[in-house]
């Protein structure tokens, strides 16, 4: 059945197998189209942006993913997390002369959130991380559990000493690396499996002391696809200057421009059975899925992973989760989750839910920790929670609101501060016009003795001295000031690498730039004309093979 969306015009299909979800879900069909609607539950995910303030409790000075301007209090992890204070203490009752979302608002405004999304109890020495849990050593890493010893990445999965990456799985020694799994001593590398002491590699499998190579199986002492002796290479490798600043950028330069020449894979996946999408692997029955890994049965599902069964537009986390619908940042052994955000651990039978943890049998609430039977943070006996829930979404379904997510106004952050910019980037005029909140941006001046240019830093890390500790560098792009931490310097000496000339968000940005775009386009496969779905538009210049025709081309 064709709708068209409240927030964009344009038309959208719900589809039979949509409507299966539907039904089994007992919701009605969604107004807006599903990039809408993943747009809206991006807008709950700030994963890079940190503000130093005050914690409302404490008053301690905090790192915190909410600036001081939000209506709500923000209290520290470890007071979130503790005994002081009762989110009970907050509940209100229902008002049926008002609307559902009016109260909701007016309790999430009086609510304390957690400054960072952390999971209690899981994290050892890093304390300057977001959306992360179950790690030790890190530090402004975001969207990240079970890592040691990670910097400056996101999405980073059982990593070991990552540093700089995005979207890696169960690797260790990576260095700028992109979509790769179980690699080794790799750098500047991306969609990339089971390779290690290799630079810039694209698409490669089981590939070891390689440079500049792509779409490569188990090979060895290449350089730009071309076979060379051990010698050859070692020579050709010394002569890249790969511990120098300048030698690194010819290199990326000179890898980006060759693969570009190369045929390009219409999608990124493995071990996939009935499913479409990009960057997803061992999935069944999943629909358009983006960034996914382990999925059963789920349709617009972006960035979950480690178990996500029966879902549909689900975004962040996942682990254990089955049952979820409309939800972003919600994850760890959840199940039948409707219509929530930011909430952790251990839920089940709920809706309507913000930052709460290991509840049962709750709708509206914000902030409860292992309650149930709880509306609007008011508790009720299990006869009176279940009559008055009826009574609450037979209100909502005759308003327009059962069904559909938060409103915009009650956006967790700016669309700029939110992973809504990285997928669909948007100028401050047209965020504003669409009716999203905006927020500039300032740097704090750093409080050091010596600021360098990053075009005045040494070439190799033999250079550095221990003082840089105690510089800031200004990027060489924009002038952001940024500082190196003693974990990094260590790392960058171990593997003879230079100092980076870009700010951690820039150094980010380019990350996600060499990503294809968080869309599907059919088109028709550049050798065979088979058509399929693909993140490249029609219109790109590359060469687009489908799967078929891609591994006759590799192999």
């Amino acid at each position: 059945m064709e709708h068209t969306c409240i927030d964009c015009g344009t038309p959208f299909e719900i589809t039979p197998d949509d409507q299966k979800f539907l039904d089994d879900f007992e919701v009605p069909a969604p107004k807006s189209c599903p990039e809408c609607r993943l747009r809206r539950r991006l807008l709950e995910r700030n994963s890079r942006k940190l503000y130093w303030r005050k914690c409302d409790l404490t008053g301690e000075r905090i790192l915190s993913q909410f600036h001081d301007g939000n209506p709500f209090p923000v209290f520290s992890p470890e007071a979130w997390w503790g005994d002081e204070w009762d989110a009970l203490a907050y509940g209100q009752e229902i008002d049926f002369s008002r609307s559902f979302f009016e109260q909701f608002a007016e309790l999430r405004n009086k609510v304390p959130h957690q400054a960072r999304f952390v999971i209690q109890g899981t994290m050892v020495n890093s304390d300057y991380v977001n959306n992360a849990g179950f790690s030790k050593n890190c530090y402004l890493i975001a969207e990240a559990d079970y890592d040691e010893d990670c910097l400056y990445s996101n999405r980073v999965y059982h990593c070991t000493n990552a540093v700089d990456c995005f979207n890696c799985h169960q690797s260790e020694l990576i260095y700028e690396c992109l979509d790769c799994i179980d690699c080794h001593s790799l750098f500047f590398s991306q969609d990339c499996q089971n390779c290690s002491n290799s630079f810039f590699l694209k698409n490669c499998i089981g590939c070891s002391e390689c440079i500049g190579c792509m779409h490569q199986r188990q090979k060895r002492n290449m350089i730009f696809n071309e076979q060379l002796t051990k010698e050859e290479y070692e020579a050709k490798k010394k002569a890249l200057k790969l511990d120098s600043s300048a030698g690194i950028a010819q290199v990326r330069e000179k890898a980006a421009q060759f693969f570009q020449l190369q045929p390009q894979r219409y999608v990124q996946g493995e071990h996939n059975e009935h499913s479409t999408g990009d960057h997803i692997s061992n999935t069944r029955n999943a629909f358009s899925c983006m960034d996914a890994k382990d999925l059963e049965d789920c349709r617009y599902c972006q960035r979950v992973s480690m178990g996500v069964k029966s879902s549909m537009d689900y975004t962040f986390w996942g682990d254990k989760a089955e049952r979820v619908y409309q939800c972003g940042a919600c994850g760890n052994n959840i199940f039948n989750l409707k219509f929530s955000t930011m909430c952790t651990t251990n839920l089940s039978d709920c809706a309507y839910l913000d930052s709460c943890t290991g509840c049962k049998d709750c709708f509206g609430c914000v902030g409860l920790k292992k309650k149930q039977y709880c509306i609007l943070n008011k508790q009720y006996s299990k006869e009176e929670y279940e009559r008055l829930r009826r009574k609450l979404i037979a209100h909502m379904r005759k308003t327009g609101a059962y069904g559909e997510f938060f409103p915009k106004s009650m956006c967790s952050f700016a669309y700029n501060e939110s992973i809504a910019q990285e997928y669909f980037p948007l100028t401050k005029e047209e965020a504003i016009k669409r009716g999203y909140p905006w927020r500039d941006e300032h740097d704090e001046k750093p409080d050091v003795k010596k600021v360098i240019p990053a075009s005045k830093l040494p070439q190799t890390i033999a250079e550095v001295p221990d003082d840089v500790l105690n510089w800031a560098v200004t990027s060489e792009e924009s002038g952001r000031p940024f500082r190196i931490v003693k974990q990094e310097l260590a790392f960058y000496r171990t593997h003879n690498l230079p100092i980076p000339h870009l700010h951690p968000e820039e150094r980010q940005d380019r990350r996600t730039a060499l990503r294809p775009p968080r869309r599907l386009w059919k088109r028709p496969c550049s050798k065979c004309g088979k058509e399929v779905e693909s993140t490249f538009a029609p219109e790109r210049k590359e060469r687009v093979l489908c799967e078929e025709c891609y591994l006759k081309e590799v192999y």
